[in-house]
């Protein structure tokens, strides 16, 4: 197998390099919160829009996406293509006009006004939980994809050392720079990752002839191990709870995602970084049609693999694990210089994930911790500061939690990430949603919501790397599986245990006294009391 040469090196150490360099041009302009955290709200649109899908494509999206189809089918990401605009569409409609009114540095400052200060820590403490699933996962699949290309193997060293150099490298322009060299970073790391996807189709192309009919042709024949479905599959629509990614579970899993857009502070930190309402909806709707776009490269991209691999037995056979498909042919097919500016886009997508989650768990922890309940009286100097020191405190617990997440990675990374996720989605939707949509929603309904979500969600589900899910494979010596025999795929899991918490959150409410109206003026979509 081939691997990276000097230039190689030179070409991603220059582009690493480069990223630095922006984090200390823009740390002169960091004297206050609004600045460091938001950006003065003076970002254009569109670098936010471009930011926001550079955010969200990790390497969990640019390796994942075509491992995902490589070993399985196209289902998932035809299905989040056709859907991307309208989720973009509602969640603006829904999101913009609220946090266009209220203006907070974190989100998790209505959930007091709504409810109570136990809401907000309880809400504040799970966003690092989520960001340690999502971000430690890419820093995992970067690294595992790295060592492959650059020694032809993985080890444990290799690994620890790229999660190690990663962190120290995201960590330090995010502490420099803030908000706007995280956006403007994000815009270069859109660029690179999209060359990277549009030079390899072009390989791909060029390998068949400039016959795109035959990659489809190969990609429709061959069906994955273990599904049934050919990996030119786009639709299914089966009437099962246990078959992954059809048509059903994906409009589920879309609508679930138009109430989640608002409740995460990396999203929503960036959206305000616009300024206005019209910009804040222009790059919600930006983001939607960049996504589109990087969806049918990638998909085609993609088929392109599998054709590929499917006629180059010994190319296949150096992959290893499902994720590498696309770092493996890079490396393998593509000239010199391109094939460095590729793998620094794989920095590229980490990066830019990396850096927004740290930069907005620091925001969180500030506002919602340190302002709420150690120093409320601090200068913005001194706020500034203690934000840098935090942001490289949870640089470094995200590095520990990838080195323990890199024995548990045996799954593709789109669908570890998934189970992780749905452990934290309910309760956040249920502080967010029953305040938004219910006058009647209480501080005790909706903490009883949430943890009845998170106890769905650990029951049908399990922790993955942890446990395996009781109801299902029951606990040795303590009781047999109450429902051994149903399957319900992991992909419905969210969404199910996020309605049962609002259901639970809600008729909890019913059992206590109404908020007052100081918790549900202009704090609710209904305009009259």
């Amino acid at each position: 197998m081939a691997k990276l040469t000097a230039p190689d090196y030179v070409i991603i150490a220059a582009y690493l390099t480069g990223v630095v360099v922006m984090g200390l041009y823009f740390s002169r302009r960091q004297k206050s919160l609004n600045e460091y955290f938001l950006a003065s709200g003076n970002m254009p649109w569109w670098a936010v829009a471009v930011s926001l899908h550079a955010t969200l494509l990790s390497p969990v999206t640019f390796l994942g996406m075509a491992g995902w189809i490589y070993a399985k089918d196209s289902r998932s990401s035809f299905g989040n293509m056709l859907l991307i605009m309208p989720v973009m569409y509602f969640s603006a409609v829904l999101w913009v006009p609220i946090w266009n009114r209220l203006r907070v540095l974190s989100i998790y400052e209505y959930l007091e006004k709504r409810y109570h200060p136990t809401v907000r820590s309880f809400a504040a403490a799970l966003f690092p939980v989520g960001i340690l699933f999502w971000v430690g996962n890419g820093l995992v699949t970067a690294s595992k994809a790295f060592s492959m290309v650059a020694f032809s193997n993985v080890s444990d060293v290799q690994v620890y050392t790229c999660l190690v150099a990663i962190m120290i490298l995201g960590t330090t322009y995010t502490v420099l720079g803030g908000a706007r060299a995280v956006v403007w970073t994000d815009v270069i790391q859109a660029a690179v990752f999209f060359v990277a996807y549009a030079a390899s189709l072009l390989m791909l192309l060029a390998h068949f002839g400039w016959e795109p009919a035959r990659i489809y042709e190969i990609a429709s024949s061959i069906s994955a191990k273990d599904w049934g479905y050919s990996h030119a599959t786009l639709i299914s629509t089966e009437l099962s709870l246990a078959i992954e990614a059809t048509i059903w579970v994906i409009i589920f899993t879309r609508i679930l995602e138009i109430v989640t857009f608002g409740t995460n502070q990396t999203f929503v930190q960036r959206l305000l970084a616009t300024g206005s309402h019209r910009n804040m909806m222009k790059a919600m709707l930006g983001k939607g049609g960049v996504d589109m776009i990087f969806l049918i490269l990638g998909i085609a991209t993609a088929w392109g693999l599998v054709a590929y691999y499917h006629e180059n037995a010994e190319a296949a056979a150096s992959v290893g694990h499902k994720d590498n498909v696309l770092a493996v042919f890079v490396v393998a097919q593509m000239p010199v210089v391109l094939r460095g500016v590729i793998m620094a886009g794989l920095f590229a997508a980490l990066m830019s994930t990396f850096d927004s989650a740290i930069n907005s768990i620091s925001s969180v922890t500030i506002n919602d911790f340190y302002r709420r309940y150690c120093k409320r009286d601090g200068s913005e100097h001194h706020y500034v500061a203690v934000s840098r020191i935090i942001t490289i405190g949870f640089g470094f617990v995200l590095l520990a939690y990838a080195m323990w997440q890199y024995k548990h990675s045996a799954n593709t990374v789109n669908q570890r990430l998934g189970e992780l996720n749905n452990l934290v989605v309910a309760p956040l939707l249920c502080f967010f949603v029953l305040g938004i949509f219910s006058r009647r929603a209480n501080t005790l309904g909706v903490l009883i919501g949430g943890f009845v979500g998170i106890i769905f969600a650990l029951l049908f589900q399990g922790f993955p790397g942890w446990f395996e899910p009781p109801i299902f494979k029951g606990v040795s010596g303590w009781f047999e599986a109450p429902l051994k025999d149903v399957k319900i795929n992991w992909m419905w899991i969210g969404g199910m245990a996020t309605l049962v918490g609002l259901a639970s959150g809600y008729a909890a409410s019913l059992l206590f006294a109404p908020p007052p109206k100081d918790k549900t003026e202009g704090l609710t979509v209904w305009r009259r009391q």
